[in-house]
């Protein structure tokens, strides 16, 4: 019988394709070369559900069949494409599916939507799934490389065996800012990605005040780079103290949050006039 693929498995072998391909994110195909690649997609996937592993070889490109044959053929319970991000002249795509699977984790068996990232190109007029080796190490769904601090690539057997070691490679460097209430400041939290592909990282506050802004200063980023997200505020004429806000900074595609707390200090005289602890 086929085992299902985990979920960490899964989201380690899509973050590597979208490190390697560079597609515009805003760019629409004509609507029937969308509609050809989401049905050839479509086909390969379900094949994958129905088990008919030998009949996906129509669906490979030539260079991509010796790869994709040493491989262990995984069976997957449903699938949902949700992203389409097109290159090279609408010649070439990277597939986002959400694929149905089970993850077990401590003996409980959990049904859980897997984000996948698969690459496709157009061959004589019909889309085939293919790989890029040159970047790491080649798998049915990408290839995975180290990151800065790993000598070899992360095995399927090492991910499955711990999941959060996958997770323990993005570095977020604080949970805490502080700015000024009283006066233009700014501060920053440094994020690296230790991850084996790309990450995408993002902001999202739960809370906003007046002259309060943030940015990522770049969103996207590949294995064993950084980012900074930067906070500032301005208090204009209103020099009262501010409240405590809070946010997240989430990575994508594994909606992956990571807690912040923003606070505001006021100056010395304020603080010597609230209460001291006990």
């Amino acid at each position: 019988m086929h085992r299902f693929v985990t979920l960490s498995l899964m989201a380690v072998l899509s973050s590597a394709l979208w490190a390697q391909e560079q597609p515009n994110l805003f760019q629409s195909a004509p609507p029937e070369v969308d509609q050809a690649l989401r049905k050839r997609v479509g086909e390969f996937y379900k094949l994958l559900e129905d088990g008919r592993f030998r009949q996906t070889d129509a669906y490979l490109a030539e260079d991509a069949k010796d790869i994709y044959y040493e491989q262990e053929k995984k069976r997957i319970r449903g699938h949902e494409i949700v992203r389409v991000n097109w290159s090279d002249d609408f010649k070439k795509a990277v597939v986002v599916t959400v694929i149905q699977t089970e993850v077990v984790m401590r003996g409980v068996v959990t049904p859980m939507g897997a984000p996948l990232a698969s690459r496709w190109r157009l061959e004589d007029d019909k889309w085939v799934l293919y790989f890029d080796t040159v970047a790491g190490k080649p798998t049915p769904f990408g290839a995975m490389k180290a990151g800065p601090n790993q000598t070899k690539g992360l095995s399927p057997e090492e991910m499955i065996k711990n999941p959060e070691v996958i997770f323990n490679q993005i570095k977020v460097e604080k949970d805490q800012v502080l700015l000024k209430s009283y006066a233009k400041s700014e501060d920053s939290i440094r994020v690296l990605n230790g991850m084996p592909g790309g990450i995408s990282v993002l902001f999202v506050p739960d809370q906003v005040i007046p002259g309060f802004t943030y940015k990522v200063e770049q969103q996207d980023i590949g294995s064993g780079q950084e980012t900074k997200v930067l906070f500032k505020y301005d208090p204009g004429k209103d020099l009262a103290a501010k409240p405590t806000i809070t946010g997240r900074i989430r990575i994508e595609p594994f909606s992956k949050s990571y807690g912040v707390v923003i606070r505001f200090d006021v100056p010395e005289e304020v603080k010597k006039q609230l209460p001291q602890k006990p």
